[in-house]
């Protein structure tokens, strides 16, 4: 314990006595510039900062379209392989399956309009999960575009008994590919790796 004593005794006459508690200089006159921060770094900008909640409101909207379009896609992509057994069977009906579809295709035309119509300030550069989940994008929106488009083709042969070739393949692949990226979207960003 007498070890310590100098250490303690230093301890308290630092917390008495602490060394910039100088009484002969004068603390008032440190400003922000003395820092380092010019005028126009300290000074509020209105318009940027109206700019920045506009974009946080568009971007919330778009992250709750996306996890609502989630549900229609996912419920397309079950009732297309059913329609697709039910096509393989004999059968022509596949109005639900492409009702849905266009459905759900609008309802991503809609998200997606949110997040790109957002106003995005100057110098911001996305990262992290916001950059894997912008990666994303050029996966599955093209295949939205792609896959209807696709579907229409395989629902004109089944009306018309035509042979559907690997062109019902190709759809289902497309298909796959689009909810598969378009939910791996949607996790990035959620559990925000």
């Amino acid at each position: 314990m007498k070890r310590f004593a100098p250490l303690g005794f230093f301890f308290l006459w630092t917390l008495v006595h602490p060394v910039w508690a100088d009484s002969t200089s004068d603390t008032s006159s440190l400003s922000l510039q003395d820092l380092g921060f010019s005028q126009n770094d300290t000074q509020s900008n209105p318009d940027f900062q109206k700019e920045l909640e506009t974009r946080s409101d568009m971007l919330h909207i778009h992250q709750i379209l996306g996890l609502v379009t989630a549900v229609p896609l996912v419920t397309t992509y079950v009732l297309g392989l059913t329609t697709s057994g039910n096509v393989s069977n004999g059968s022509t009906d596949t109005s639900l399956h492409a009702t849905l579809g266009l459905t759900t295709t609008a309802l991503y035309l809609t998200t997606a309009s949110f997040a790109i119509f957002a106003p995005k300030p100057e110098g911001l550069k996305p990262s992290g999960a916001t950059q894997v989940h912008e990666t994303l994008v050029w996966i599955h929106a093209p295949l939205m575009i792609l896959t209807p488009i696709l579907g229409d083709m395989v629902n004109d042969r089944v009306q018309n008994h035509q042979p559907l070739g690997a062109l019902g393949t190709i759809h289902g692949i497309a298909a796959t590919t689009l909810v598969v990226s378009y939910l791996a979207s949607i996790a990035v960003e959620t559990i925000n790796f």
